[in-house]
């Protein structure tokens, strides 16, 4: 099933914001972890899983519709 151009368009935003989400929560889990802070880590790492499982399902949708999820492209953490 081929999906509208723009409903891709669209999930392939939502992906991107998913993926960032993914390495902006990943790195303040890893600097939580470097200053000692253990249980805000955990926190951190937990909330970048769950982004994962996010990204995980806009990919599957994409690829249902006979498309090529973008994975790059997409504003990094310290883009401004």
């Amino acid at each position: 099933m081929k999906g509208d151009v723009k409903i891709i368009n669209y999930l392939n935003k939502l992906l991107g914001n998913e993926l960032v989400a993914i390495n902006q929560y990943f790195l303040h889990a890893r600097m939580f972890k470097n200053w000692g802070l253990m249980r805000l880590n955990d926190v951190e790492y937990h909330e970048s899983i769950d982004e994962m499982k996010h990204a995980d399902k806009y990919i599957e949708r994409i690829l249902f519709f006979r498309r090529n999820p973008q994975l790059t492209g997409f504003r990094q953490t310290g883009d401004w």
